[in-house]
C-alpha cells in the first residue's frame, strides 16, 4: 500500500518540480522526508497557488459531479433522479439511484460523496501528510482519511454496487460520455486495432463483454469477505481483518527499513522491543549496490523464508503475518483462480489493442503471477524441515465464529452475503448429522474452541495424547510452553 501511495506521487510530479513554500514534517534524511517532498510537489502542481485546485482538473470534478450527484438529489426540483446521466446513461443511473433510495446504506451516492471529499478534503489531507513528523502518525493518517473509510463502506455495498453494475451494463453504450471522447480524446478513430469496427462500438463491446466482469465480481466478492470478516484471532471487540493487513504492512514497513539501511523517523528509542532484532532484519548483501527500488519480491523471498524458519522468530511471524487473516486469503482457492483469470484475461485485451507490446506483457504478467504463486505457496504451507518451525494457519472463518454470538455473514452484502448464508445453513445442519461427535476422541478436547480445538482433535486423530507432550509443563505458556513441549516430545522418542 505504501509503495502504491509513493508510485502514485511520483507519477504525479514526473512532468513537472514547483516551488512550495511547505516544508516536510519528518527530520532531513529519514525516508518519510523524502516522501514528504513528492507530496510537496505534487501539492504544489494539483495546487498552482496554494489554495485552488488547477482548472483543468478542477473543470473535471465539476463536470462529474454535477452529473453524477443527481443520483443523490431525490428531494432536489431542478436535478430529478429520473435525469439522464451523461457519464453513465440512463440505465446504469437508475440502477444506482435504485441503490441510493434504499435506506440505511445508500450504496449508490458514492459517486458524489468521492468527487465532494475530493474538491473539499484532499488539499487538507496532503497537508496533514506533509506535516507528520513521524512514520506512525503519517500513516495513522492514512489509515483515518483513506483505509477505514473506504473499508467501511467496501463491507457495506461493494457487492451490491458490483450486483448494479452486472445488471447495467449491457446498456452502457447509451451514455453520451462516448461521443464526448472520442470527439475531444484525440483518439484514433481508424486505427488497426478496431478491424474495421466503430470506435464507440469497439470500444463498448470491449467494457461490457470482453472485461472479465465474472470473474472480476468473484475476485471483488472474495476479497471482501476475507477482509471484511472479524479477526478471530483476537477474542474481544469487532477488530477487522483489513485493519490486520494494514498492521501488518506498517510491520514489514518497519521491517524495509531495518533491511536496506534507510532511516526511519520514529520518537526517539523507546522501550527495548519484545521482537528479537534479527527477525525483522533480512540479509539482502548479495544485492548490494541495487536500488532499493528496482528489489523485487523474488529476489527477497528466501531472506524472508529464512527468518520464518528461525525458532526465536516464529511466534513474531505468527502473531504479525500468519494469523486468521492471512490463512483464510491464502488458502481461498476461488480467489487465487479469479485472480489469475483476471490478469490473463487483461493481458489478452491489452495485447489486441497494442500487439507490439506483446512479449512484454507476456513477461510481466508470467512474472507477477510467479510472485503471486510464491507468495500463496510460501504461506500456505509455511514448514521448516531443519528446524522443525511450523505454522498454525487455519482460516478465521473456520475458527471461533460462534464467539460472543458473532454472525459470520456480518459485513457482507449482495450475492456474497447469500453465498455466507447458504453456506451458515449447510454447516448447521453437517453438524446436526454428526450428532454434537467429531472425528477421533474428542474427550480430551472439552472445552477448547477455534484453533485450539483443531490442533486437539488432529492429535486425536493421530493417536496422540494431547496432553503427553505438556507433562512437566504446567504453568509455562508462550515460548516456554512451546520449548518445554519440544523436550518433552524429543525425551519420549
Amino acid at each position: 500500500m505504501k509503495v502504491l501511495l509513493v508510485a502514485a506521487c511520483l507519477l504525479a510530479v514526473a512532468s513537472a518540480q514547483v516551488e512550495s513554500s511547505m516544508v516536510p514534517g519528518a527530520r532531513r534524511g529519514t525516508f518519510l522526508n523524502g516522501i514528504q517532498q513528492m507530496l510537496i510537489n505534487a501539492t504544489a502542481t494539483f495546487y498552482p497557488d496554494g489554495e485552488n485546485m488547477m482548472q483543468t482538473i478542477k473543470l473535471a470534478v465539476m463536470t462529474a459531479r454535477n452529473d453524477l450527484c443527481k443520483i443523490n438529489n431525490r428531494q432536489e426540483v431542478n436535478n430529478p433522479q429520473d435525469h439522464n446521466s451523461i457519464i453513465l446513461g440512463k440505465t446504469c443511473k437508475k440502477a444506482f439511484v435504485k441503490l441510493y433510495n434504499e435506506e440505511p446504506d445508500r450504496c449508490g451516492g458514492v459517486f458524489c460523496d468521492v468527487l465532494t471529499d475530493f474538491e473539499t478534503k484532499t488539499k487538507e489531507s496532503l497537508t496533514r501528510m506533509i506535516e507528520a513528523e513521524y512514520d506512525s502518525d503519517f500513516f495513522d493518517i492514512i489509515e483515518e482519511r483513506f483505509i477505514d473509510p473506504i473499508m467501511e463502506y467496501s463491507c457495506r455495498c461493494s457487492g451490491k454496487m458490483m450486483d448494479a453494475w452486472m445488471g447495467c451494463k449491457k446498456r452502457i453504450g447509451d451514455a453520451d460520455i462516448w461521443f464526448t471522447m472520442m470527439n475531444f480524446g484525440g483518439f484514433d478513430t481508424a486505427a488497426e486495432y478496431l478491424g474495421g469496427m466503430d470506435w464507440k462500438d469497439f470500444w463498448v463491446d470491449l467494457v461490457a463483454n470482453r472485461v472479465p466482469w465474472e470473474d472480476i465480481e468473484t475476485m471483488l466478492e472474495r476479497t471482501m469477505a476475507n477482509l471484511c470478516q472479524r479477526n478471530t484471532d483476537i477474542r474481544k471487540g469487532d477488530s477487522k481483518c483489513y485493519t490486520y493487513f494494514y498492521n501488518a504492512f506498517n510491520t514489514l514497513y518497519q521491517a524495509y527499513m531495518k533491511s536496506t539501511g534507510l532511516t526511519p523517523a520514529k520518537r526517539g528509542r523507546g522501550g527495548k522491543s519484545d521482537v528479537p532484532e534479527d527477525c525483522t532484519r533480512y540479509d539482502l548483501t548479495q544485492f548490494e549496490g541495487v536500488s532499493v527500488m528496482n528489489l523485487t519480491f523474488g529476489d527477497i523471498k528466501e531472506a524472508v523464508v529464512d527468518k520464518f524458519c528461525v525458532e526465536e522468530c516464529a511466534d513474531f511471524y505468527q502473531d504479525e503475518f500468519l494469523g486468521c487473516c492471512t490463512a483464510s486469503m491464502v488458502q481461498d482457492e476461488a480467489l487465487e483462480e479469479s485472480v489469475k483469470n483476471v490478469a490473463d484475461e487483461i493481458k489478452e485485451i491489452y495485447v489486441s489493442v497494442f500487439p507490439e507490446d506483446e512479449a512484454a506483457a507476456d513477461a510481466g504478467i508470467t512474472e507477477y503471477v510467479g510472485y503471486y504463486n510464491d507468495a500463496i505457496d510460501m504461506m500456505r504451507n509455511p514448514t521448516c524441515e531443519d528446524t522443525n518451525v511450523s505454522y498454525d494457519m487455519t482460516p478465521c472463518t473456520e475458527g471461533d465464529m460462534s464467539v460472543d454470538g458473532e454472525d459470520p455473514c456480518a459485513g457482507l452484502s449482495g450475492k456474497a452475503a447469500k453465498k455466507c448464508k447458504k453456506k451458515q445453513k449447510k454447516n448447521k445442519k453437517k453438524q446436526k448429522k454428526k450428532g454434537g461427535s467429531d472425528d477421533g476422541d474428542a474427550g480430551d478436547c472439552a472445552g477448547l474452541t477455534g484453533k485450539k480445538l483443531k490442533k486437539c482433535k488432529k492429535n486425536a486423530k493421530k493417536g496422540g495424547n494431547t496432553d503427553s507432550a505438556a507433562a512437566g509443563c504446567e504453568g509455562l505458556e508462550g515460548k516456554q510452553l512451546k520449548i518445554c513441549k519440544k523436550k518433552a516430545k524429543k525425551a519420549g522418542k
